[in-house]
């Protein structure tokens, strides 16, 4: 490591000085509780969880020789340093960068580590010398893009930890067990066994936890946004060909990234229905068009909202717009569509009853309030948002979509109303066949009594 080339761009960014002004009345970028990494060491406000730290290595090697540890952080610290902007890591020396990053490591290391019976002894200790309130914060400040510690230096601490320098097994089980911890914290799923859907062996080491946690959030591919059709049922061609062939006259071209649709309320009086994916991922975002006796469906991955969504999210998007991120702005198109669904305390109403929010901020407002804070800066839209994004907006403008719509939730969405049409068409028929008999009766009567004149 020591004799790789430093990264062109840090690999550590800081939060982009427009973004920050933009929220400098918020402390969503600032750690509460706990400095990790070079950025924000040393400030007063973090002393109590700084003084802990040292406590915290001796949680993490036990009964090992600290010595060790310090020497092998010493041997890359180079490297280690051209992760962050040079003008905050000149600031220290090899030995005190080392031990800041030494520090830090254990600390993280101790809140999500790769042996998980160890987890509850250390959290237990923790919670005894923090309090309960400084701990929860502590995944909190994990979230912040100036809060990072890479990621080598936790695998180098734990293949000291488990004496495994030749072998990286522990280094992957260390992987697995921060994949696993953000995949359940964000979706809520216990019967996970491999959170991540994409080949390993095909990806770059991720840099810092931050990155781990983007890439378990959209994990999977683009699929298509739209389910085979089943040709005995499926009505989209001829809904298509109406549409062209009496409603597109005069109709001007729709402009990219130009939607009609503004909330889930709003869609759903279009006739479209929602329920959770079974996709658990960021890209989990299908859209289903109208089918014979349906309506069209969207599914939209089920996520917790709690008192961290804010921050985890403002600082992705951030780090998403960061000058080295090359990949797609997943996480920050899947906020623009959700700014797009999310308006108001009825659409948050919705999701919640069909188990897409899990709302664990209390009221349905403060749902609302999180998305409209969160700035997406008008960030190209990536591929399977944009496809369901333009299906969508092909139903909301089919006008034999909008009578379809209309009369599903005219007459089947109410009981009362189903009641009705029934007994309306009930009545015709009856209606109908009364006349037929009655006209049939006359005739013949006619015939009868013509028959008895002439015999």
């Amino acid at each position: 490591m020591e004799g790789e080339m430093p990264f062109e761009q840090p690999a550590m960014q800081m939060v982009p000085s427009l973004m920050r002004e933009e929220n400098k009345e918020s402390d969503d970028y600032e750690p509460k509780v706990v400095s990790l990494g070079p950025y924000h060491y040393g400030k007063k406000k973090l002393k109590f969880v700084e003084d802990f730290k040292p406590e915290a290595v001796k949680m993490f090697i036990g009964g090992k020789n600290e010595v060790v540890f310090m020497e092998k952080i010493l041997s890359v610290t180079r490297y280690t340093k051209s992760f962050y902007l040079e003008e905050v890591t000149s600031q220290y020396s090899n030995e005190v960068f080392a031990r800041m990053m030494l520090q830090d490591a254990c600390l993280i290391l101790n809140y999500i580590g790769p042996e998980e019976t160890e987890q509850s002894p250390k959290k237990i200790r923790t919670i005894n010398h923090l309090g309960t309130v400084v701990y929860t914060n502590i995944r909190r400040d994990m979230y912040l893009l100036e809060n990072q510690v890479p990621f080598h230096i936790l695998k180098i601490l734990v293949h000291l930890k488990y004496d495994t320098d030749h072998d990286t097994t522990k280094g992957d089980k260390l992987l697995e067990t921060i994949e696993t911890y953000c995949f359940k914290m964000f979706f809520d799923d216990e019967n996970i066994e491999n959170p991540f859907a994409t080949n390993k062996l095909e990806m770059e080491p991720p840099l810092h936890l931050l990155e781990i946690f983007r890439r378990v959030i959209v994990t999977g591919l683009d699929h298509e946004s739209t389910r085979p059709a089943d040709h005995c049922c499926d009505i989209n061609k001829l809904v298509s060909c109406l549409d062209s062939c009496c409603f597109s006259r005069g109709k001007g071209p729709n402009m990219p990234g130009r939607y009609v649709f503004r909330s889930v309320s709003d869609l759903k009086s279009k006739g479209i229905d929602f329920r959770a994916s079974r996709i658990k991922s960021l890209k989990g975002v299908r859209f289903y068009p109208t089918k014979f006796c349906q309506s069209a469906m969207l599914e939209l991955p089920s996520l917790h909202v709690t008192m961290y969504t804010k921050v985890f999210f403002m600082n992705m998007i951030a780090y998403e717009f960061a000058p080295n991120f090359v990949l797609p702005r997943s996480v920050t198109a899947y906020v623009s569509f959700m700014k797009l669904l999310v308006v108001s305390k009825k659409d948050v109403k919705e999701l919640r009853e069909k188990d897409i929010i899990v709302n664990s901020l209390g009221r349905d407002k403060q749902v609302v309030q999180l998305y409209n804070a969160l700035n997406t800066y008008e960030a190209e839209d990536s591929s399977s948002y944009w496809d369901v994004k333009t299906n969508i907006e092909k139903h909301y403008n089919s006008k034999v979509k909008m009578w379809m719509a209309d009369f599903k939730t005219n007459y089947f969405d109410n009981p009362w109303s189903i009641i009705a049409l029934v007994g309306s068409i009930v009545l015709l028929i009856l209606t109908i066949i009364q006349t037929y008999y009655a006209g049939h009766d006359n005739g013949d009567n006619c015939c009868s009594k013509g028959k008895f004149n002439l015999d």
